[in-house]
């Protein structure tokens, strides 16, 4: 099977969480490993993990992971700038790669039947993208194939690549992934998340 990599975005600061919520621990494991242990655990190959604001602890925390960091100095600059580090560090390592899954580590229900499932919907549907499907929308995990590589690596700062999912939707296979709404931006959301999934396995820094 060609190979597929996969890009995991944790450059951001978590201004509006007001710590690194790369770092935030559920079952005891930071979001950021579990993200990078998703891809792995998916069959993604290579794994690519965009670190920027907290580059050093983000490291840390990888460690004894197969998978390659670079860093995103531009990471202030917007999501972006993540996509396109991102997408340039995979295709270094694996020229040859013919997609790319982009995954964040905010969504605390992300794992490796997620991706499996969204990589498979992929494959069958013969489109150049697949996305998932929550709250009303589509959005990541996703998944590209390499026709869609230099969009990517011409997204603007500001826009991820759900900019791309929205400019054309006839051409992005859904998969239906509910959980997928829950993301963890605020200490609100992540109070809310730990109230609907109770017991000692969530917690801050």
């Amino acid at each position: 099977m060609t190979a597929i990599g996969a890009i995991i975005l944790a450059a951001g600061e978590g201004s509006r969480m007001g710590q690194a919520k790369q770092l935030l621990k559920i079952d005891g494991q930071s979001l950021v490993r579990r993200a990078a242990r998703a891809g792995l655990d998916a069959g993604c190959d290579p794994v690519v993990v965009v670190t920027g604001a907290y580059a050093d602890l983000v490291a840390e925390e990888l460690a004894g992971l197969p998978i390659h960091s670079t860093v995103n100095e531009s990471w202030s600059d917007g999501i972006g700038s993540s996509v396109r580090a991102g997408l340039a560090a995979m295709q270094r390592v694996d020229p040859s790669a013919a997609g790319a899954v982009i995954a964040v580590c905010d969504q605390p229900n992300l794992n490796a039947a997620v991706i499996r499932n969204l990589l498979a919907a992929w494959s069958k549907s013969q489109k150049p993208m697949a996305a998932c499907e929550y709250g009303g929308t589509v959005g990541p995990p996703c998944c590209f194939s390499r026709a869609k590589f230099d969009d990517l690596s011409r997204l603007p700062d500001g826009d991820g690549a759900k900019r791309l999912l929205r400019a054309d939707p006839a051409n992005v296979a859904a998969i239906s992934w509910q959980a997928g709404a829950d993301d963890l931006d605020t200490p609100d959301d992540l109070r809310r998340f730990c109230e609907n999934n109770p017991g000692p396995t969530q917690s801050s820094l």
